[in-house]
């Protein structure tokens, strides 16, 4: 399997980012508040973390939904077939089960400015650019 520098990464979500014109730009400053305090009792991003309540998101952009193997996903989103990209977040946080119908996700992020704010944040971290080591 080949793994795609973090270059190629962010010129693709960029791309993304950029054919979601929709979306507002975000400040990733204020995106790690917004995660601290929306997001971090369920998520964890950095490598070697246990999950808390949701799954880590170690790797999270690039990698295909229900993926990561030390999370007990929904059989809806393991069969969801999609991939996560930065877009693809915004959607899924606005309303989760608008994506995947079955999504176990409690919570939802309805504010614009906060979603890519958050977006923004995670795209400044490698570690959640970053294909982990795993067994397919």
């Amino acid at each position: 399997m080949k793994t795609l520098s973090t270059a190629t990464l962010l010129a693709g979500l960029t791309l993304a980012l950029a054919a979601h014109a929709d979306t507002p730009a975000g400040d990733p400053v204020r995106g790690a508040e917004v995660f601290k305090a929306q997001c971090s009792a369920c998520h964890l991003w950095k490598e070697g973390e246990s999950p808390a309540i949701g799954p880590q998101l170690y790797g999270v952009i690039g990698r295909k939904a229900g993926s990561w193997g030390h999370y007990r996903y929904t059989d809806a989103m393991k069969k969801s077939g999609i991939t996560w990209d930065l877009a693809l977040l915004d959607q899924y946080l606005e309303n989760p089960y608008a994506v995947v119908p079955g999504a176990a996700m409690a919570l939802t992020v309805p504010s614009g400015k906060n979603r890519a704010d958050v977006i923004a944040y995670l795209a400044t971290r490698p570690e959640a650019l970053k294909q982990p080591d795993r067994a397919p």
